[in-house]
């Protein structure tokens, strides 16, 4: 589970006894709450938080509150935390989504909200969600994401979010589908009768009517100005004289009104609020630390007391917090009077935060206090619990902020600075940067022998998987074995890492049997260090190794062995499930067991979605497309590929999953007589007939040589049948070589179509009957299946011959079988891509305009769809067109 969440910023700020009832407000927002969204954005000072609270301690129902701060810009960690506020209300909800925020691979975050999205949609008491201070998220991404995630929403959850500035989210979408309620400055501003209440009642200040109308114009009923005013105005005489001569704009008022507070309090009050300013939280041990004092605890419920702009974060009254405008004019006090104190004072807080655990905390405090070579050995003390939690991207915005001289100094800063940028997509200069650890590992002549086998075992693991993403296999084995040579035996995780570099060099150069052994390696090392995500992934590979060598049965151990090892207590499935599920499902797939491939596929999608490994997550969509391609579900292959491209745009993805991927691409296109845009597919592949073969791209040249006989059987006196023939002799020797039996079948296969196309009789069938041999002990149906009828005649005379006849029967049995089912339920003529998504909206009760409105097509464009859609299912009516989509599988 995510550690050192701090269960403060999950409290509803307690109300006041004293407050202001706003009533008006509050009916305001309890006739909203069906919307989607509630916007309250107004600036600092006009009552948001206490407004927010003082509505939800009025009303029933279940509400999450998650009160942000900068440390949540980290994409992981505001997903933690938001995570943490939805089980205050519902316990146990997105503990999968949990699990992957602290896997060894950092997730791809939008895509594990589907997961998350999904369990809140199963729970009908889910009310509400408050994102408080929402204006302290500045990235980009983060933002991405909670539109996302907005968008997404089922219909009985609610986000709130209080801000002191709009987000950067298309509002006026919101605003124009009627989605989004808005409370402003305008609408918060206090009304002159309540600012009567503010000042008279809850201040003592008894003004006349005039003076508070005279004030609250001056303000314009924003509400930390009154309250500045009023306690600057305690103790006065002239109270009246002070109020006209009020005046000014926000800020200037705010800095006025801060020195008369200061100057208001006892000089033991204004130490206290100088000194502890520098906290983004408080509580009293701290606060002693900080201050040399001892009496902190009596300081906290004298600020609160005298409603010193203090929030107390808990019900226990242990952490505050200061009104964050105050804190800033309270810091910059500090600066102009004591400027030498801060670091002091940051240096404190930095050492209580270690000594109580709170890394994050002591480092920021540390990097305050301008303690550059301390931050340096704290980034060095905690840098592996950050690896081994995938804090990737925080430990390397630590790295980055350091000065490049003392990184540069310091050998294991470079290491971890490479490692960070790797793992986080950053890669440019991530050489230079093991450059620098090697020049500052010679530097240091008081490292010991065995501290400098370790750095040197480190920079060898990195720099192999720079070398794997730069595809320079015998780098990678030569680092990777380095690796392993110096690595200490007991460092299970780094040992790991460097396996798994090894093994894909292995893959890359067509070993399968060594990549097996590399992969296993790693599987073992992970689970003596106890990583069973590394392991359960390793053993993945392993079994994708055994499918090579068409030892499916083993693989599929393999695989459960995998899935055990992604389970929890009671059969519980952690995100990390979905690989071996996904691998699972592709067996079944090929063993014609369409029910449970259907089912691992589309829970191996689902799991690795939430897990967000790029890479994990393409395989998957491998797996599902493949099975949708059985299913003859077009239009779902379509939309699994459409989320694979997007994942290939966004960043480089392993150079197998992309063969695969074109080749269910190629599949598509063909099974809807597309022949065309796979003939564009070959010119804009870059691959030539006497090209190099690639055994890292999993000998993508068969993916030419389909094109090639597909060509060649629509044009048969043409140069393609004779050109996929030799490709396929090529790639028939290569696979050979590799022992890639697997991938032999399939060449085969492909060789004895194209022979028959060629007249070749004799040879088709020799070339069928060596598949069948290699094919029969793994129990390969679909490989032979999927290629339809012509494959139906060689085996048919295969039988004949008495070729395999037992083999070759069932194989042509399952054939049949399914042709007959597909000749019932096929359509005529297939729906277009627009088409699918009018009749995916047919399902719905929106009406023809509003279908046009949600689709931006005028209302004659989805008439003229719905018409053709009624031709092609050969229906006359709505209800009838649904109906007939679901018995062909179209929905």
């Amino acid at each position: 589970m995510i550690t050192s969440l701090l269960t403060t910023k999950l409290y509803i700020p307690p109300v006041r006894p004293e407050l202001v009832s706003r009533p008006r407000l509050i009916e305001r927002l309890n006739a909203e709450l069906h919307r989607k969204l509630i916007l309250i954005s107004a600036p600092a000072g006009f009552g948001k938080t206490t407004l927010l609270s003082d509505w939800l301690g009025q009303r029933e129902g279940p509400v999450a509150w998650l009160s942000l701060d900068e440390g949540d810009n980290d994409p992981a960690q505001f997903w933690a935390y938001l995570i943490a506020a939805l089980q205050t209300i519902h316990k146990g909800i997105g503990e999968a989504a949990l699990e992957a925020l602290v896997s060894p691979q950092p997730p791809h975050i939008e895509a594990l909200l589907t997961g998350l999205i999904n369990e809140i949609a199963g729970i009908p008491d889910l009310s509400a969600l408050v994102l408080d201070d929402f204006h302290v998220i500045t990235d980009q991404q983060v933002n991405d994401e909670v539109i996302f995630f907005l968008d997404s929403m089922p219909p009985q959850m609610h986000l709130i979010l209080s801000t002191r500035t709009d987000p950067p989210w298309p509002l006026a979408r919101f605003r124009a589908r009627r989605e989004m309620t808005e409370l402003r400055a305008d609408d918060l501003r206090f009304t002159a009768k309540e600012a009567a209440a503010f000042l008279n009642k809850v201040m003592s200040l008894d003004l006349s009517p005039d003076d508070v109308a005279v004030l609250e114009d001056r303000t314009e009923g924003w509400i930390a100005g009154l309250q500045m005013a009023a306690l600057s105005m305690r103790g006065r005489e002239d109270v009246s004289g002070f109020i006209r001569a009020f005046s000014g704009s926000h800020r200037f008022i705010l800095d006025y009104l801060v020195e008369e507070v200061l100057d208001q309090q006892s000089p033991a009050i204004r130490e206290f609020l100088l000194r502890t300013c520098i906290l983004g939280r408080m509580t009293a041990p701290l606060c002693d630390v900080v201050t040399g004092g001892t009496d902190s605890q009596t300081m906290l419920a004298q600020l609160e007391q005298a409603n010193l702009f203090l929030v107390p974060l808990d019900d226990e009254r242990r952490w505050y917090r200061y009104h964050r405008l105050f804190s800033e004019l309270l810091r910059n006090q500090l600066a102009l009077i004591h400027p030498d104190q801060m670091p002091v004072l940051h240096q404190r807080a930095s050492e209580w935060f270690e000594e109580k655990g709170f890394t994050e905390e002591t480092i920021a405090h540390a990097f305050a206090a301008r303690d550059y070579e301390r931050v340096a050995r704290l980034v060095e003390k905690y840098a592996q619990d950050m690896l081994h939690q995938s804090k990737y991207n925080i430990l390397s915005l630590w790295i980055e902020a350091l000065p490049d001289e003392l990184v540069q100094k310091r050998p294991w800063l470079c290491i971890y600075q490479s490692w960070t940028r790797h793992w986080s997509g950053m890669r440019e200069g991530g050489e230079d940067c093991l450059n620098n650890a090697e020049r500052a590992l010679a530097s240091l002549s008081f490292l010991s022998e065995k501290e400098r086998r370790i750095l040197s075992g480190y920079i060898a693991t990195v720099r192999a998987h720079y070398a794997l993403t730069g595809e320079e296999i015998p780098r990678v084995i030569e680092q990777a074995q380095k690796a392993l040579r110096l690595l200490p035996e007991e460092d299970y995780f780094t040992r790991g890492t460097a396996a798994i570099a090894l093994g894909g060099a292995y893959w890359g150069m067509g070993d399968a049997s060594s990549a097996e052994q590399a992969f296993a390696e790693c599987a073992v090392n992970a689970l003596k260090g106890g990583y069973r995500y590394r392991a359960s992934s390793a053993l993945c590979y392993v079994g994708m190794q055994q499918v090579k060598q068409a030892r499916l049965l083993k693989a599929k151990e393999t695989f459960h062995e995998a899935l055990a090892l992604s389970q929890g207590p009671g059969g519980s499935r952690f995100p990390n499930a979905g690989y071996p599920l996904a691998k699972l499902g592709e067996l079944a797939c090929e063993w014609n067991d369409l029910e449970r491939a259907w089912r691992d596929t589309n829970d191996g999608v689902e799991l690795c979605t939430q897990l967000g490994h790029v890479d994990l997550m393409a395989e998957a969509y491998v797996a599902l497309a493949r099975v949708q391609l059985v299913r003859r579900d077009f239009a779902g292959v379509k939309d699994t590929l459409r989320r694979a491209d997007r994942l290939s745009r966004e960043t480089k993805l392993d150079p197998w999953a992309l063969c695969w991927l074109d080749d269910c691409r190629l599949r598509l296109w063909l099974s809807t007589d597309k022949l065309d845009e796979a003939l564009r597919w070959a010119e804009m592949s870059g691959l030539r007939v006497d090209g190099e073969l690639d055994y890292h791209h999993d000998l993508h040249h068969i993916n030419l040589a389909r094109v090639l006989a597909a060509q060649g059987m629509r044009q048969p006196s043409g140069p393609h049948l004779s050109e996929a023939l030799d490709l396929l002799a090529r790639l028939l020797e290569a696979a050979e070589k590799a022992g890639w039996i697997h991938k032999e079948i399939k060449i085969l296969i492909l060789q004895a179509l194209v022979l028959r196309a060629a007249g070749d009789s004799e040879g088709a069938l020799a070339a069928l009957s060596r598949a069948l041999t290699l094919a029969e002990a793994g129990g390969y149906m679909r490989t032979f299946v999927d290629e339809g009828a012509p494959m139906g005649e060689l085996l048919r005379q295969a039988a004949a011959r008495g070729i395999r006849v037992g083999y070759a029967g069932k194989l042509l049995a399952a054939l049949e079988e399914e042709t007959d089912e597909r000749g019932m339920t096929e359509l005529i003529e297939p729906l277009s891509g627009r088409e699918m998504e009018v009749l995916r909206i047919l399902t719905t009760p929106l009406s023809i305009p509003e279908i046009a409105q949600e689709l931006v097509i005028s209302v004659h464009t989805v008439r003229s769809h719905v018409k053709s859609i009624y031709r092609k299912l050969d229906v006359h009516r709505r209800r009838d067109a649904v109906q007939r989509a679901g018995e062909l599988e179209l929905l």
